[in-house]
């Protein structure tokens, strides 16, 4: 079994990579959308006021464009992973450098390792969600809906997903 199955559950994998490629289409759509979005097993949802039709518009053609082998959709450059591997790499680096003997090389060493982290943070974090966070093989997937909602007085769009099994 791929270690991302293992870690996050093979339908959430590919949840987001269809959520990835959703909102990459959706964007070019809808140019100056600002949007966020967060995946789960049943499907992802979209946290912006944005049209249900241009959203199944979206998911539709990603999913297309997926299962014709576009892998590269899969992958985000805003996604909470690259965040959460730059921190993580930050983080590690400054306790690291909590090591250090003198004062000022602590110091030094705790910002130089965060810079680090940081700016290695998109291109490790775009590893990290081609091996370990998306899965492009969308060919058992299917888009079951896509609804409007209020969430804490927001506009959201949720879309279900399901695998033909």
């Amino acid at each position: 079994m791929p270690a991302g199955d293992l870690l996050f559950g093979r339908r959430i994998r590919q949840n987001h990579a269809l959520e990835h490629a959703t909102v990459t289409i959706l964007t070019r759509l809808q140019p100056g959308l600002v949007l966020s979005a967060r995946s789960n097993a049943r499907g992802f949802t979209i946290y912006a006021d944005v049209d249900t039709m241009l959203v199944r518009r979206a998911c539709d053609e990603g999913l297309r464009r997926l299962r014709a082998g576009e892998a590269a959709l899969a992958i985000h450059p805003n996604c909470g992973t690259n965040l959460a591997v730059g921190t993580s790499l930050a983080m590690l680096g400054s306790l690291f450098a909590l090591t250090a003997l003198r004062p000022r090389t602590r110091v030094a060493s705790a910002v130089a390792s965060s810079l680090a982290g940081m700016a290695a943070a998109r291109p490790l974090g775009e590893i990290v969600q081609k091996h370990i966070t998306t899965l492009p093989d969308l060919h058992d997937v299917r888009i079951v809906s896509v609804t409007r909602k209020r969430f804490l007085r927001k506009h959201v769009v949720e879309v279900l997903t399901a695998a033909d099994v």
